[in-house]
């Protein structure tokens, strides 16, 4: 329950501006029209509550009045666009989530839907006036960069298993980008078609049923490099995907949906500049919502930094100072919740991260001083678990890999499975298409606890035994995919998990323990 203290300044702030605000409404029960308390309802820099008739009063700014969407009120239609000074959100029914929950996270899926976007719009880029001879090598050099030198025979590998039949050991490290890059952006290619890659990916992660699914940005191929038609492609056909999930998904803005910050002739004059896109299709870059008790905070960490030289730079780990205001408003009355914060870019660098140390956002203090207890994140595509002064941050890896041209095997494609208990999340990393068994991370503070996970490479495992030595072990299954076992005394040092596929086929994994 919201606290009543910052209800009550809610109200009074609410009932102090009515004379100058001209943003009212009310949140209601459909048919009855019978009025929602306690609903907090956003401008995307003011919060307010909603009264007993489930009216409030916002400031006038913003483009957007929206709600945050809770366990009991979740509606379709959570945001308007501020075009009049009433704004109503009409509630179909209340809405009963269970207790705990299971859902995953993904990022990075930066889709397209033409093959030849890859190569006019990707990065790595190169310089306009680098020779065509030297493109292929340089393009190398960039990649070996980011994801390690064992690139070309990961090229190599591909190209042999779809079936390429020239000849590669005599070839430089160019020659074979070449012929993938001609054979990848065919129109009838060796390799399996574009959409049939993303469409297997997303429909993995629908067979294992979660209750919701996370996007957490770079949702599209490059909006900083790409036109304003291909941009409006990219969105129209990440809708469409997206309509294909049986489950909510909620979507948070990165970089890459930062439209025309790398192109010459797309400039702010342009009306579709910047996060037009985003917000034309998406809504609010920043928003929040409830489930089981966890509160998710999305932020949007990408504001407008004019440059001497450039006066259309963006800065991508920055927070305008409304998000600012807006931000320390949720921890505030969310604060008796378990706090997960979602961004784009993450809040820590990882020294594993093979780049250089530019990726961290600044959290201003208010991790510590609000009690933020996960932050979920993307845009490394590198997956990574760690604790920061007590608050646990986890990266999701890339579904896409490398953006679904490059094989997957250049950067493994993934995404994080993560269940709710006891106000705690345990999470787990799966490759797509592979199977998982092992410890989830993080473990609980108790160590006399352990969570394991173990999911299937497209849906539950059948059965999932769990033997010390000889001795088959109790469990309790927090769900399809998590198990909580009982290592009291720490007596366990090696634990044998056997897990059974619908096809009847075993994998058998030994976790050891001993450290």
């Amino acid at each position: 329950m919201l606290k009543s203290n910052f209800i009550l300044f809610c109200f009074g702030l609410c009932f102090s501006l009515s004379a100058i605000s001209d943003v009212t409404g009310k949140v209601f029960y459909a048919g009855s029209g019978t009025g929602i308390p306690q609903v907090a309802v956003s401008n995307g820099r003011d919060i307010t509550i909603t009264d007993e008739q489930g009216r409030y009063v916002l400031p006038d700014h913003g483009a957007f009045v929206y709600l945050t969407r809770t366990a009991h009120v979740d509606p379709e239609v959570w945001f308007k666009t501020r075009s009049e000074t009433v704004v109503d959100f009409e509630v179909d029914q209340p809405t009963n989530y269970p207790q705990s929950t299971f859902f995953i996270q993904m990022s990075d899926t930066h889709v397209y839907d033409r093959k030849s976007d890859f190569i006019e719009f990707s990065s790595p880029s190169v310089p306009w006036f680098i020779p065509d001879f030297l493109v292929p090598w340089i393009t190398i050099s960039l990649l070996e960069k980011n994801y390690g030198d064992d690139v070309v025979g990961k090229l190599k590998a591909a190209l042999i298993a779809n079936g390429y039949t020239g000849e590669l050991d005599g070839m430089s490290a160019s020659e074979v980008y070449s012929a993938y890059a001609e054979a990848q952006s065919a129109e009838q290619g060796i390799f399996e078609p574009l959409d049939l890659q993303i469409r297997a990916a997303l429909k993995e992660v629908a067979g294992l049923q979660p209750d919701f699914v996370i996007n957490t940005g770079d949702l599209v191929l490059e909006s900083n490099e790409g036109s304003p038609e291909a941009i409006d492609r990219w969105f129209r056909y990440y809708g469409e995907l997206m309509q294909d999930l049986p489950m909510k998904v909620y979507n948070t803005i990165g970089n890459n949906e930062i439209a025309g910050t790398g192109r010459e002739d797309f400039t702010s004059s342009d009306a579709r500049f910047g996060k037009y896109f985003f917000r034309h299709y998406l809504g609010p870059t920043h928003f929040s919502f409830d489930r089981s008790g966890y509160h998710f905070i999305a932020l949007d960490t990408h504001s407008a930094d004019p440059q001497e030289d450039n006066p259309d730079y963006w800065n991508f780990g920055k927070m305008t100072a409304d998000i600012e205001r807006w931000f320390e408003n949720e921890l505030k009355i969310h604060a008796d919740k378990t706090i997960v914060v979602l961004n784009h870019e993450p809040f820590h660098f990882d020294e594993r991260w093979p780049f250089d140390n530019d990726q961290q956002v600044d959290d201003l203090g208010m991790f510590g001083k609000y009690g933020v207890d996960y932050v979920l994140t993307g845009h490394t595509h590198y997956k990574s678990a760690m604790t920061i002064d007590g608050v646990q941050h986890l990266t999701a890896g890339a579904l896409s890999g490398m953006r679904w041209v490059l094989p997957a095997s250049v950067h493994e494609r993934g995404y994080r499975l993560f269940q709710g208990f006891e106000a705690k999340l345990y999470s787990a990393w799966k490759q797509t298409g592979k199977r998982f068994i092992g410890l989830a991370e993080p473990q609980p503070a108790d160590s006399s606890r352990l969570i394991i996970a173990a999911v299937g490479s497209s849906a539950a495992f059948k059965q999932v035994r769990f033997f010390a030595g000889k001795e088959e072990l109790k469990v309790k299954a927090l769900s399809n995919y998590f198990f909580e076992i009982s290592n009291k005394d720490n007596q366990l040092r090696q634990l044998k998990v056997v897990a059974r596929a619908g096809d009847d086929s075993e994998t058998e994994v030994l976790i050891d323990l001993s450290d």
